[in-house]
């Protein structure tokens, strides 16, 4: 099919973009990847303006939404930045962090199910590896846990304090002083909210449950929207109420917004379960032009949006404000947890929630559990209140980004060249997709009986879905390493040319 140039013409600078509309590749892929030579060839200079999403929308013909994604890989790249009310610019280190360009680019498929996943049994199998210290467990959510004579000084200092209160009980919505300290939290991440707008949860998990509880009929048959892959316990939460899931795929931008808007207007979902910051479980985070293309879609069809943003405080660079920071109409109930920074026997999280929405899931937090443990809100509030949280977050920080980076390394030295992998700017872990080929379930088994155990991408479907991994990387350089090459020596064992021509599959590239 001919390839037809289209020309941009923006403040005296043309670019000539050759679109291919019939090709496998997708079109903001398309884009996306001519951007990225211009500016890397230097054709588009550092601090050079790009045509607004609107001027390359009406010029190439294509979905505004579809310039949004383009630019928004860019923005992942470290390629281009954005300035509040300017537009886009090339960023004056491009080449620089051009290096840690992610090649994650999953086929665009819906997927529709009633729930699913394996939640129960890869967070038992999880808890029952760390049994076993010879296991490299790479499939956990969670950070390593260990006991400091920080953390006791801490604990013991709140003990004080408190005094009688610990063994008192308290309001459903918890302690008044640990929702001030969250809301003052909250305004450093550009989220102005008010003490009695959040409710403190066991955990992230139970918040999860209460809000679905709250939007969604149980056995009603309500319409859910999800990203594909997305949180495995989710899925669990959705399969008990009898919802009906529709996956969105995931691009390495966020949310493919083209399906959504298609599935927002042809199905009328209830609600829309998004992870815009650090994702569970590909580790990417959204920019600002997609949380508000899609809070815009949000309002167009009425939907309301549960924000999960369990891994806030982990990012190793800053991130926008949150799609909530955003919200005018009270579209957006707001959830997070300390479990995934502080400790995750704490069982700390909360909901921000607005207007009418609030009482009514004080209501039904109190039909769950009177309160959360005192002794533990009590903890947490001693770590606000103090700073050690921040200094804590702080080292968290430096060592899952050495974590992080010893793993890409080897990645690159042990997996084929056709696995990709998503490059997480924050968290606890990246994902891998693998091709479709592989038998995912038994590389796992046979991970297992090495001593290492992996998450299957399986579990984060909720049905069907293309072979992948979620891998943990706060691990010290020694089990990543160890871990790393012998998922990489199982790869290619089923990637030999004898193997693959007796299965019947393409002849791959090691």
């Amino acid at each position: 099919m001919p390839v037809v140039p289209a020309v941009i013409v923006k403040e005296g600078f043309a670019v000539n973009i050759p679109l291919d509309k019939h090709s496998q590749t997708p079109i903001y892929l398309q884009i996306r990847d001519y951007l990225s030579r211009l500016i890397q060839s230097g054709k588009m200079p550092a601090l050079q303006k790009l045509p607004s999403i609107r001027a390359l929308s009406t010029s190439i013909q294509v979905n505004k939404l579809t310039v949004i994604e383009a630019y928004s890989l860019l923005e992942a790249d470290g390629l281009i930045h954005a300035r509040q009310g300017s537009g886009y610019f090339v960023n004056p280190t491009a080449t620089s962090n051009f290096t840690l360009r992610s090649t994650f680019a999953p086929s665009q498929e819906v997927i529709i199910s009633q729930g699913g996943g394996a939640f129960f049994e890869q967070y038992t199998a999880s808890i029952q590896a760390r049994q076993q210290r010879d296991i490299v467990d790479f499939s956990s959510g969670f950070p390593p846990t260990s006991s400091s004579d920080n953390f006791q000084r801490v604990a013991k200092r709140a003990f004080t304090k408190a005094g009688d209160i610990l063994f008192q009980e308290d309001f459903p919505q918890g302690q008044i002083s640990l929702r001030q300290l969250i809301a003052q939290m909250l305004v450093q991440q550009g989220l102005e909210v008010l003490p009695d707008e959040i409710i403190i949860t066991s955990g992230s998990q139970q918040a999860l449950s209460l809000v679905m509880q709250y939007y969604l009929q149980k056995g009603n048959g309500d319409w859910v929207i999800v990203e594909t892959p997305t949180y495995h316990g989710v899925l669990g939460i959705l399969e008990n109420l009898g919802a009906k899931v529709i996956g969105i795929p995931m691009t390495a931008g966020g949310m493919n917004l083209e399906l959504l808007e298609q599935y927002l207007k042809s199905h009328r979902p209830k609600l829309i379960y998004t992870i815009s910051t650090l994702h569970n479980p590909t580790g990417i985070t959204t920019y600002i032009a997609h949380r508000q293309a899609l809070l815009a879609l949000a309002q167009q069809y009425e939907c309301h949006i549960l924000e999960d943003n369990a891994y806030e405080g982990l990012n190793f660079e800053p991130v926008p404000a949150p799609i909530k920071a955003l919200d005018t109409d009270d579209l957006v109930t707001y959830i997070s947890t300390f479990s995934k920074t502080l400790m995750p026997g704490l069982r700390v999280g909360y909901i921000v929630v607005k207007g009418e929405h609030y009482r009514h899931l004080v209501k039904q937090k109190l039909l769950n559990d009177l309160h959360v443990s005192t002794v533990s809100q009590t903890i947490v509030s001693e770590f606000l209140a103090s700073g050690h949280y921040r200094r804590h977050l702080s080292r968290v920080r430096t060592s899952n980004l050495q974590g992080r980076n010893v793993m890409l390394q080897a990645l690159e030295r042990y997996f084929p060249d056709v696995v990709s992998w998503t490059i997480p700017k924050g968290g606890l872990f990246l994902w891998t997709h693998l091709p479709d080929y592989l038998p995912i379930q038994a590389i796992c088994r046979e991970a297992l009986a090495q001593n290492v155990l992996v998450a299957s991408g399986a579990a984060f479907f909720p049905g069907g879905g293309y072979p992948a991994m979620r891998l943990n990387f706060c691990h010290t350089p020694e089990d990543i390493e160890q871990g790393i090459e012998i998922l990489g020596r199982l790869l290619k064992n089923y990637l030999t040319p004898s193997f693959l021509k007796y299965q019947g599959f393409p002849l791959a590239s090691m």
